[in-house]
Protein backbone atom coordinates (compact mmCIF):
# COMPACT_ATOMS: atom_id res chain seq x y z
CA UNK A 1 0.00 0.00 0.00
CA UNK A 2 2.35 3.41 0.51
CA UNK A 3 -1.50 -2.94 -18.17
CA UNK A 4 -0.38 -5.40 -26.47
CA UNK A 5 -1.24 -2.99 -28.93
CA UNK A 6 1.01 -2.14 -31.81
CA UNK A 7 5.05 -1.96 -30.96
CA UNK A 8 5.46 0.92 -29.02
CA UNK A 9 8.31 3.42 -28.63
CA UNK A 10 11.09 3.58 -25.98
CA UNK A 11 11.05 6.99 -24.35
CA UNK A 12 14.18 7.66 -23.59
CA UNK A 13 15.74 9.53 -20.25
CA UNK A 14 15.99 12.87 -21.56
CA UNK A 15 14.24 13.93 -24.52
CA UNK A 16 11.37 10.87 -24.51
CA UNK A 17 9.44 10.00 -28.07
CA UNK A 18 5.93 9.95 -27.31
CA UNK A 19 2.71 8.47 -30.02
CA UNK A 20 -0.59 10.10 -30.21
CA UNK A 21 -3.13 8.29 -28.29
CA UNK A 22 -6.77 8.91 -28.67
CA UNK A 23 -9.02 11.14 -26.67
CA UNK A 24 -10.66 9.50 -23.96
CA UNK A 25 -8.20 6.54 -24.03
CA UNK A 26 -6.80 5.24 -20.57
CA UNK A 27 -2.61 6.18 -19.81
CA UNK A 28 -1.07 4.04 -16.99
CA UNK A 29 2.27 5.51 -14.90
CA UNK A 30 3.69 3.18 -12.78
CA UNK A 31 6.18 4.55 -10.36
CA UNK A 32 9.12 2.60 -9.88
CA UNK A 33 12.41 4.70 -9.26
CA UNK A 34 12.88 4.02 -5.82
CA UNK A 35 15.69 1.64 -4.50
CA UNK A 36 13.61 0.08 -1.79
CA UNK A 37 16.01 0.32 1.02
CA UNK A 38 14.21 -1.79 3.29
CA UNK A 39 14.62 -4.86 0.93
CA UNK A 40 18.34 -5.56 1.90
CA UNK A 41 19.56 -5.82 -1.76
CA UNK A 42 21.53 -3.93 -4.04
CA UNK A 43 18.27 -5.36 -6.52
CA UNK A 44 15.81 -2.59 -7.69
CA UNK A 45 12.67 -3.40 -5.52
CA UNK A 46 10.84 -3.74 -8.76
CA UNK A 47 12.63 -6.30 -10.11
CA UNK A 48 12.63 -8.77 -6.94
CA UNK A 49 10.96 -12.33 -8.42
CA UNK A 50 7.34 -13.05 -6.91
CA UNK A 51 6.39 -16.48 -8.27
CA UNK A 52 9.26 -16.23 -10.78
CA UNK A 53 8.42 -12.64 -12.16
CA UNK A 54 9.55 -9.10 -11.09
CA UNK A 55 6.98 -7.51 -9.01
CA UNK A 56 6.42 -4.46 -11.64
CA UNK A 57 6.04 -6.85 -14.38
CA UNK A 58 3.32 -8.24 -12.29
CA UNK A 59 1.80 -4.99 -12.16
CA UNK A 60 2.16 -4.07 -16.01
CA UNK A 61 0.10 -7.50 -16.64
CA UNK A 62 -2.55 -6.30 -14.61
CA UNK A 63 -2.72 -3.11 -15.93
CA UNK A 64 -2.60 -4.79 -19.90
CA UNK A 65 -5.42 -6.17 -18.80
CA UNK A 66 -7.23 -2.67 -18.76
CA UNK A 67 -6.48 -2.14 -22.47
CA UNK A 68 -4.20 1.25 -21.64
CA UNK A 69 -3.31 3.23 -24.55
CA UNK A 70 0.00 3.80 -22.75
CA UNK A 71 2.00 2.36 -20.33
CA UNK A 72 4.54 4.29 -18.68
CA UNK A 73 6.92 3.21 -16.59
CA UNK A 74 8.99 5.79 -14.09
CA UNK A 75 12.60 4.51 -13.47
CA UNK A 76 15.46 5.79 -11.58
CA UNK A 77 17.56 3.56 -8.96
CA UNK A 78 19.41 1.31 -11.14
CA UNK A 79 17.45 2.48 -14.59
CA UNK A 80 19.25 0.32 -17.32
CA UNK A 81 18.65 -2.59 -15.27
CA UNK A 82 14.76 -2.17 -15.01
CA UNK A 83 15.04 -1.31 -18.65
CA UNK A 84 16.34 -4.67 -19.77
CA UNK A 85 14.48 -6.85 -17.30
CA UNK A 86 11.27 -5.25 -18.72
CA UNK A 87 12.44 -4.36 -22.27
CA UNK A 88 10.30 -2.61 -24.89
CA UNK A 89 6.83 -3.08 -24.10
CA UNK A 90 6.44 0.23 -22.23
CA UNK A 91 7.48 3.48 -22.34
CA UNK A 92 10.11 5.26 -19.66
CA UNK A 93 10.40 8.13 -17.71
CA UNK A 94 13.55 9.08 -15.78
CA UNK A 95 13.35 10.62 -12.03
CA UNK A 96 17.05 11.45 -11.58
CA UNK A 97 16.39 12.17 -7.98
CA UNK A 98 14.04 10.64 -5.70
CA UNK A 99 11.68 13.95 -4.65
CA UNK A 100 8.25 12.00 -3.62
CA UNK A 101 5.33 10.76 -6.03
CA UNK A 102 4.36 14.10 -6.91
CA UNK A 103 7.52 14.53 -8.44
CA UNK A 104 7.84 11.35 -10.41
CA UNK A 105 4.43 11.41 -11.75
CA UNK A 106 5.74 14.67 -12.96
CA UNK A 107 8.14 12.82 -15.10
CA UNK A 108 5.84 11.10 -17.29
CA UNK A 109 4.65 14.16 -18.60
CA UNK A 110 6.75 14.17 -21.48
CA UNK A 111 6.52 10.79 -22.23
CA UNK A 112 2.72 10.77 -21.93
CA UNK A 113 2.47 14.63 -24.67
CA UNK A 114 -0.41 14.69 -26.14
CA UNK A 115 -2.53 12.41 -24.22
CA UNK A 116 -5.93 13.83 -23.06
CA UNK A 117 -7.68 10.68 -21.53
CA UNK A 118 -7.53 9.47 -18.11
CA UNK A 119 -4.44 8.75 -16.12
CA UNK A 120 -3.94 5.87 -13.58
CA UNK A 121 -1.06 6.28 -11.22
CA UNK A 122 -0.07 2.92 -9.26
CA UNK A 123 3.26 1.29 -8.04
CA UNK A 124 5.86 -1.23 -9.51
CA UNK A 125 5.30 -2.95 -5.96
CA UNK A 126 2.07 -3.54 -5.48
CA UNK A 127 1.64 -7.20 -7.38
CA UNK A 128 -1.49 -8.09 -5.53
CA UNK A 129 -3.54 -5.35 -7.23
CA UNK A 130 -6.69 -6.84 -9.50
CA UNK A 131 -8.22 -5.86 -12.70
CA UNK A 132 -11.54 -5.84 -10.76
CA UNK A 133 -10.33 -2.70 -8.72
CA UNK A 134 -8.51 -1.29 -10.94
CA UNK A 135 -11.01 -2.15 -13.52
CA UNK A 136 -13.76 -0.20 -11.16
CA UNK A 137 -11.49 2.74 -10.13
CA UNK A 138 -11.29 3.43 -13.92
CA UNK A 139 -14.54 3.06 -14.51
CA UNK A 140 -15.63 5.17 -12.05
CA UNK A 141 -13.44 7.98 -12.77
CA UNK A 142 -14.70 8.20 -16.57
CA UNK A 143 -17.94 8.70 -14.70
CA UNK A 144 -16.60 11.61 -12.68
CA UNK A 145 -17.53 14.95 -13.08
CA UNK A 146 -14.35 15.69 -11.14
CA UNK A 147 -10.65 15.62 -11.81
CA UNK A 148 -10.02 12.64 -9.16
CA UNK A 149 -10.83 8.87 -8.38
CA UNK A 150 -8.88 7.11 -5.20
CA UNK A 151 -8.70 3.84 -4.00
CA UNK A 152 -9.02 3.11 -0.28
CA UNK A 153 -9.19 0.11 2.00
CA UNK A 154 -10.82 -0.56 5.20
CA UNK A 155 -8.84 -2.00 7.95
CA UNK A 156 -8.88 -3.26 11.48
CA UNK A 157 -5.41 -2.11 12.31
CA UNK A 158 -4.42 1.05 9.91
CA UNK A 159 -1.47 1.79 11.91
CA UNK A 160 0.55 3.80 9.80
CA UNK A 161 -1.61 4.98 7.05
CA UNK A 162 -3.14 7.85 5.86
CA UNK A 163 -6.86 8.75 7.18
CA UNK A 164 -9.56 8.98 4.45
CA UNK A 165 -11.55 12.03 5.78
CA UNK A 166 -14.82 12.53 4.53
CA UNK A 167 -17.53 15.01 4.82
CA UNK A 168 -21.78 14.77 5.73
CA UNK A 169 -22.50 14.00 2.57
CA UNK A 170 -20.04 11.18 2.55
CA UNK A 171 -17.31 12.72 0.10
CA UNK A 172 -13.68 12.84 0.50
CA UNK A 173 -12.47 15.46 1.48
CA UNK A 174 -8.75 15.10 2.76
CA UNK A 175 -6.11 12.30 3.36
CA UNK A 176 -4.62 13.34 6.60
CA UNK A 177 -1.00 11.55 7.68
CA UNK A 178 -1.00 9.53 10.58
CA UNK A 179 1.67 11.76 12.40
CA UNK A 180 -0.89 14.75 12.36
CA UNK A 181 -3.94 13.10 13.13
CA UNK A 182 -6.46 14.15 15.82
CA UNK A 183 -7.81 11.49 18.01
CA UNK A 184 -11.01 11.11 16.02
CA UNK A 185 -9.06 10.86 12.83
CA UNK A 186 -7.12 8.21 14.44
CA UNK A 187 -9.69 5.96 14.79
CA UNK A 188 -10.88 6.03 10.96
CA UNK A 189 -10.16 2.62 9.28
CA UNK A 190 -10.46 3.68 5.94
CA UNK A 191 -7.48 4.24 4.36
CA UNK A 192 -5.29 5.82 1.35
CA UNK A 193 -3.78 3.60 -0.78
CA UNK A 194 -2.04 6.10 -3.06
CA UNK A 195 -3.75 4.57 -6.36
CA UNK A 196 -5.31 7.38 -8.15
CA UNK A 197 -7.45 8.11 -11.65
CA UNK A 198 -7.18 11.37 -12.83
CA UNK A 199 -8.62 13.23 -15.30
CA UNK A 200 -4.70 14.03 -17.29
CA UNK A 201 -5.11 17.76 -18.32
CA UNK A 202 -5.75 18.49 -14.55
CA UNK A 203 -3.03 16.25 -13.50
CA UNK A 204 -0.73 17.95 -15.78
CA UNK A 205 -1.93 21.55 -14.62
CA UNK A 206 -2.52 21.23 -11.43
CA UNK A 207 0.97 18.71 -9.96
CA UNK A 208 2.72 22.36 -10.29
CA UNK A 209 0.82 23.52 -7.76
CA UNK A 210 2.21 20.52 -4.88
CA UNK A 211 4.47 22.67 -2.45
CA UNK A 212 7.46 21.09 -1.09
CA UNK A 213 7.70 19.15 2.24
CA UNK A 214 9.83 20.07 5.02
CA UNK A 215 11.49 17.32 3.34
CA UNK A 216 11.86 18.85 0.00
CA UNK A 217 9.24 15.69 -1.27
CA UNK A 218 6.58 16.60 -3.40
CA UNK A 219 3.54 14.55 -3.20
CA UNK A 220 0.48 13.09 -4.87
CA UNK A 221 -1.70 13.11 -1.67
CA UNK A 222 -2.06 16.66 -1.74
CA UNK A 223 -3.71 16.74 -4.88
CA UNK A 224 -6.86 15.25 -3.13
CA UNK A 225 -6.67 18.97 -0.99
CA UNK A 226 -6.25 20.99 -4.00
CA UNK A 227 -9.19 19.30 -5.61
CA UNK A 228 -11.00 20.08 -2.68
CA UNK A 229 -10.29 23.60 -2.58
CA UNK A 230 -11.55 24.34 -5.94
CA UNK A 231 -14.65 22.87 -4.97
CA UNK A 232 -14.32 19.81 -7.19
CA UNK A 233 -15.92 16.15 -6.42
CA UNK A 234 -13.05 13.35 -5.06
CA UNK A 235 -14.52 10.10 -5.27
CA UNK A 236 -13.38 6.60 -3.84
CA UNK A 237 -13.21 2.67 -5.05
CA UNK A 238 -13.19 1.19 -1.69
CA UNK A 239 -11.67 -2.37 -1.46
CA UNK A 240 -12.60 -4.98 1.22
CA UNK A 241 -9.42 -6.82 0.79
CA UNK A 242 -6.12 -5.24 2.54
CA UNK A 243 -3.84 -8.03 0.99
CA UNK A 244 -4.13 -6.86 -2.37
CA UNK A 245 -3.32 -3.19 -1.29
CA UNK A 246 0.08 -4.10 0.08
CA UNK A 247 2.87 -2.78 -1.08
CA UNK A 248 6.52 -4.96 -1.06
CA UNK A 249 8.93 -2.83 1.17
CA UNK A 250 10.56 -5.77 3.05
CA UNK A 251 11.27 -9.85 2.41
CA UNK A 252 8.66 -10.62 4.70
CA UNK A 253 6.05 -9.21 2.40
CA UNK A 254 7.54 -10.70 -0.28
CA UNK A 255 7.02 -13.55 1.71
CA UNK A 256 3.11 -12.61 2.08
CA UNK A 257 2.71 -12.02 -1.18
CA UNK A 258 3.96 -15.52 -1.93
CA UNK A 259 1.69 -16.91 0.50
CA UNK A 260 -1.05 -15.08 -0.99
CA UNK A 261 -0.64 -16.38 -4.48
CA UNK A 262 -0.35 -20.29 -3.09
CA UNK A 263 -3.78 -19.90 -1.92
Amino acid sequence: MNSEQQTPIIAMDNKPETRNQKPGALAVIILAAGKGTRMKSDLPKVLHPLRGKPLVQRVINTARKLNPAEIALVVGYRAKMVKDAIGDSVLYAKQTEQLGTGHAVTQAETALKGHRGDALVLYGDMPLLTERSLGQLVEMQAENSGPITMLTVIADNPRGFGRIVRDEQNQVIAIVEEAVCSPEQLAIKELNVGVYCFQTDWLWNNLPNIKASPKGEYYLTDLVEIAVQQGRKVRAVTSADLLETMGINTLEHLAEAEAALED
